[in-house]
């Protein structure tokens, strides 16, 4: 054998090799890039049902501080005997109800009860519509062991609304740490969902569904297809559950539609569900098919084949591209989701002139330290600020030189103020300061010092500003208006007083009443320069 090859021409045994190599490159070149295709697919897959299950958990996480929010405006009194509440407190806590629906398209309904399973409230309509208002399944909250995390159940259906979704239920506790009653959401996932989905593109044979751990259904889309049955005779629950902690991504044919798909699961951050997402590639495979055709052929049309195999490779190399682009773009945008969100919260509740809290995120703040004051021991003050003769000012300055007025008065009295004190523009010329902590005496300290600063500070314009401030210390059971409108009687007797001035609403007796002060009235309108003339 070896002496019938050594008497080949040479040319023909460099013609062989040169084919045999030629092949063998081919044969390589392609099976890299099959290689680079499958990883790159994988994981993309891994991409899309991992973003699928953080926003999942972020509806999960956006539902429980709805109900926190809800259980921090409920009183320790409503629950000592419900069956007795008010009909005007029962109204109250289902207005509560409906704004907490309002606020989260998620809540289907919501029900409060007491540690005996008694209903206070319900959202409208829904008094006996959800199991979750009866005796045994209240009790059965109260008796968990973790008081401070929100308890979820399996999927299940509403049998008002016919929608698909879970219990989440959350204990109120009185004030010596122990469950008073609790608060039950029924919350679908489903349309939320299915607008994530859409924002994919997927393909029509892909499908991604929001299961529990028993494989049954919160959301899904394609909508209207069985997932349960689907998932389960595509990817066994013992594969399930070997996924939950891997990055596996399982190559299965779903003997019902006879589909081959790579399939992944993922389970949500903190909550017991997870995201099953099957990715089509019967067109992926099928030109994988015709390649290995095209590659067996090469060793007869070595030549004619490189160009095809050439564009097999472009194909891939595109595809790699595109789906680097797609990842790349969904980190993109779930960052810009998250940076837009905080930023759009932040403008909200900023005035947008002084950059100080605006009314009404001030108001959320004083009933947040009614709330805390309800259940803990501790005192606050109001301050209430009007800047004396503002009218002046604008006439003087015009209304941009007066707007640039507030800018400076608040930077001042920004800078007086502790880390934990609250200060919000209430209006116009009137600004309100929640001193955290800070008793009658202690509050009215801190207004001389506001008076005093503002008077001796410079401001645009060249012209001296001055304020006169009521001051009141909250009183045990008063309600937020009741705090201001005596603040406010105050500050209209700093006003009638003269202006300039420091006057306090009196704890016990009739308001208001000035602490010792030595303040002149507030001069109608000066400059800075003859201030102290």
């Amino acid at each position: 054998m070896a002496e019938r090859f050594a008497r080949l021409p040479f040319s023909i045994l460099a013609t062989w090799a040169m084919a045999f190599a030629f092949i063998a490159l081919l044969v390589g070149g392609w099976r890299h890039a099959t290689a680079t295709v499958e990883k790159h697919l994988q994981e993309h897959v891994l991409a899309v049902a991992q973003l699928a299950a953080e926003r999942s958990a972020l509806a999960f996480e956006h539902a429980d501080l709805s109900l926190k929010s809800i259980i921090d405006s409920l009183r320790p009194g409503d629950f000592d005997h419900a069956y007795q509440l008010s009909r005007d407190r029962q109204a109250a806590i289902q207005a509560l109800l409906a704004l907490g629906q309002e606020r989260n398209a998620d809540l289907v309904s919501l029900v409060v009860a007491d540690a005996d399973g008694h209903v206070l409230a319900s959202s409208p309509g829904r008094e006996n519509a959800t199991d979750s208002a009866r005796k045994n399944y209240f009790l059965a909250i109260k008796q968990g062991t973790q008081l401070d995390t929100p308890v979820i159940s399996a999927a299940r259906h509403d049998p008002i609304s016919g929608i698909w979704g879970v219990h989440m239920a959350r204990r109120i506790l009185g004030q010596d740490g122990q469950p008073i009653g609790a608060l039950v959401a029924h919350l679908a996932l489903e349309d939320g969902f299915v607008k994530f989905c859409r924002s994919q593109a997927f393909d029509d044979k892909d499908f991604i569904g929001l299961i529990d751990a028993t494989n049954g259904l919160l959301a899904g889309y394609p909508t209207g297809r069985n997932f349960p049955a689907s998932l389960a005779d595509i990817l066994p629950l013992n594969e399930v559950s070997a996924a939950q902690s891997t990055d596996d991504v399982h190559f299965v044919r779903s003997p019902a539609d006879d589909v081959d798909r790579l399939v992944v699961v993922r389970k949500l951050p903190r909550y017991p569900f997870y995201v099953t997402y099957g990715r089509n590639i019967e067109s992926l495979l099928t030109s994988w098919r015709y390649e290995k055709l095209l590659v067996a052929l090469a060793a007869v049309l070595a030549l004619i084949l490189t160009f095809f195999v050439n564009a097999g490779i472009r194909r891939r190399l595109a595809l790699t591209t595109q789906l680097q682009h797609v990842r790349g773009d969904l980190e993109e945008s779930n960052d810009a989701l998250r940076t837009a969100l905080a930023a759009t919260e932040l403008l909200a509740a900023k005035d947008q002139l002084t950059g100080l809290w605006n009314r009404r995120s001030f108001d959320q703040r004083l009933e947040g330290a009614i709330a805390h004051l309800a259940r803990h021991e501790g005192s606050f003050s109001l301050l209430l600020i009007d800047l004396d003769h503002f009218k002046s000012i604008n006439d003087r300055c015009g209304h941009v030189g007066g707007d640039e007025v507030l800018k400076r008065f608040a930077e001042v009295l920004h800078e007086r103020l502790r880390q934990n004190d609250v200060d919000a523009r209430w209006g116009g010329e009137e600004f309100v300061v929640l001193a955290d902590g800070a008793r009658l005496e202690n509050a009215f300290l801190l207004a001389e010092q506001i008076r005093e600063a503002v008077e001796t500070a410079s401001y645009p314009c060249n012209i001296q500003v001055t304020v006169s401030i009521g001051v009141a210390e909250y009183r045990a059971g008063e309600t937020g208006d009741e705090l201001l409108t005596r603040a406010d009687n105050a500050l209209y007797e700093a006003k009638r007083s003269g202006r300039n001035r420091v006057v306090a609403a009196e704890q016990v007796g009739h308001d208001p009443l000035s602490f010792a002060s030595s303040t002149s009235p507030a001069p109608l309108f000066a400059t800075n320069e003859n201030a102290g003339q």
